[in-house]
C-alpha cells in the first residue's frame, strides 16, 4: 500500500538514525522464538501488515529490527530487537509502549533490559543525587545507610511525628511513611507532613545529625504538585513514589521537577513481574526503570523475607541499580520485607555497602525504647560488630 503524499525522503528526514535495543526472553524453539520476535517488531512499532508497506523507510527505519537471538536455556531463547528512537519520541510512556506494548498481553515474553542510546541517555538522564549524591547530602560514608517506615496506618499525625523524632534521635538516616500512609483523615497529608518533617528537624538540631523525612506522596495526579511543594517547603528531605500506581512517567516528571531525592515504592509492581510466564524481568522493574525514570533510592522485597523474590533477582537489581550507564547516576538499592536487625551481617555481605537497610516493624518491637533500637541498628552498621 502506497501513502500518498509522503515521500521516502521527507520520513528519512526525520529520522535521525540512532537505535536503542531491548533484550526479550522468548520461549521457544530458535525458529518460534525469531516467529514471535518478527510479529513484535511489528506489533510494537506500526501494527500494520508489513508485505503492504510500501513505504522503504518505515520498512528499514521504523519497523523494530532483529539484533541477534541466543539460547537462554530451559527452553527460551535471548532475542535483542532495535528501534527507532523516533518510534519512543521523547516521552516515557510511549518508550515502555514501544518496549512492551501490546506484546505484554502474550504468554511467554519477557523484557530482560532496555540498553538506551547516547540521545535518549539525555532524556531519561536518571537519579539527580544517585549513591555518591545521597552519601553528601546525608553525610553518610564508609557504611550502609539506615532507613525505617512510619507505622502503622491509623496512628494520627502526632503520634507519627512523635515516632520519627524517636527515630531520628536514635540516627536512623532515612524515615518514610508507610507506603499505605497518604492523606487518610486521621493524618492528613499536610498535618502529617508539617508535624513529622519539624519533629525531625528537632531531633536533627538535638544531635547534630542528618536524618530526612520522606513523605509519600503517590496519589492522585490533580493533588501531586501540591503535596511536594509543601514536602519542600517543610524542609522534607525526599519524596515517595510508587511508579506502579502513579506511574513511571510521574515518577520521571516530578525527580526533574523537585531538588528533594526521589524514593520509588514496589507497590502494585508485582503483577508484572516475570513469573516464569512473560512479563518483566524483576532486575529491569525493579532495578532499572525506576533508575531511568529518576529514583535515586528503589525499595524492593528482600530474599528471605515476607515475599517470594530469590537470591538471583535480588541481585540482578542490585546490578542493574549500579551498573555503568555512563553519565546516568547509579541508584541506590533498599532490600526491605520483614528484615530485622539480625540480618543486617548477612544482607551487608550481599549487596555490599552501596545499600539502604529498611527495617520497619522489628525496630519498633525489639524493646520500649525505639531510640535505642535505632542507635544499635546504626552502631551495627557504624563498628561491624555482631
Amino acid at each position: 500500500m502506497k501513502f500518498e503524499g509522503y515521500s521516502d525522503e521527507a520520513l528519512k528526514s526525520l529520522i535521525s538514525g540512532s537505535r536503542f535495543t531491548v533484550t526479550y526472553r522468548i520461549r521457544g524453539t530458535e525458529k518460534e522464538a525469531l516467529e514471535t520476535a518478527r510479529n513484535m517488531c511489528v506489533e510494537q512499532t506500526v501494527e500494520f501488515p508489513a508485505e503492504h508497506i510500501e513505504c522503504n523507510v518505515i520498512q528499514s527505519d521504523i519497523i523494530g529490527q532483529i539484533a541477534r537471538i541466543s539460547d537462554a536455556g530451559d527452553g527460551w531463547q535471548r532475542v535483542v530487537i532495535s528501534y527507532a528512537d523516533e518510534d519512543a519520541s521523547a516521552e516515557f510512556p510511549q518508550l515502555l509502549n514501544v518496549v512492551f506494548g501490546n506484546s505484554s498481553l502474550l504468554p511467554d515474553i519477557t523484557v530482560e533490559r532496555i540498553d538506551l542510546s547516547d540521545g535518549q541517555k539525555k532524556i531519561y538522564s536518571g537519579p539527580r543525587y544517585g549513591v555518591e549524591g545521597l552519601r553528601e547530602r546525608l553525610g553518610v560514608y564508609d557504611r550502609p545507610f539506615t532507613f525505617t517506615a512510619l507505622k502503622p496506618l491509623g496512628l494520627p499525625a502526632a503520634s507519627l511525628a512523635e515516632e520519627a523524632y524517636r527515630c531520628a534521635l536514635g540516627g536512623i538516616d532515612l524515615i518514610k511513611d508507610d507506603h499505605g500512609i497518604l492523606n487518610q483523615n486521621f493524618a492528613p497529608y499536610e498535618e502529617r507532613v508539617k508535624l513529622v518533617a519539624e519533629a525531625v528537624r528537632r531531633a536533627n538540631l538535638e544531635t547534630g545529625g542528618h536524618t530526612a523525612y520522606i513523605p509519600n506522596v503517590s496519589g492522585s495526579y490533580k493533588y501531586m504538585a501540591d503535596r511536594i511543594a509543601l514536602a519542600e517547603d517543610c524542609g522534607a528531605g525526599g519524596i515517595m513514589f510508587a511508579p506502579g500506581l502513579v506511574g513511571f512517567d510521574m515518577l520521571h516528571y516530578c525527580s526533574q521537577r523537585t531538588s528533594l531525592p526521589v524514593i520509588g515504592h514496589p507497590a502494585f509492581l508485582g503483577c508484572h513481574i516475570d513469573r516464569g510466564r512473560g512479563g518483566i524481568d524483576c532486575a529491569c522493574l525493579l532495578g532499572q526503570l525506576p533508575r531511568l525514570a529518576g529514583a535515586d533510592i528503589m525499595v524492593f522485597p528482600n530474599f528471605g523475607g515476607r515475599f517470594s523474590l530469590t537470591e538471583e533477582q535480588c541481585m540482578g537489581i542490585r546490578k542493574m541499580a549500579s551498573e555503568d550507564l555512563g553519565p546516568i547516576r547509579t541508584m541506590l538499592p533498599c532490600p526491605a520485607g520483614g528484615m530485622t536487625v539480625q540480618k543486617i551481617d548477612m544482607m551487608r555481605e550481599f549487596y555490599g555497602e552501596d545499600v539502604a537497610l529498611l527495617i520497619g516493624g522489628s525496630l519498633f518491637t525489639k524493646s520500649a525504647d525505639l531510640s535505642g533500637n535505632c542507635r544499635k541498628f546504626r552502631e551495627k552498621l557504624v563498628s561491624g560488630r555482631n
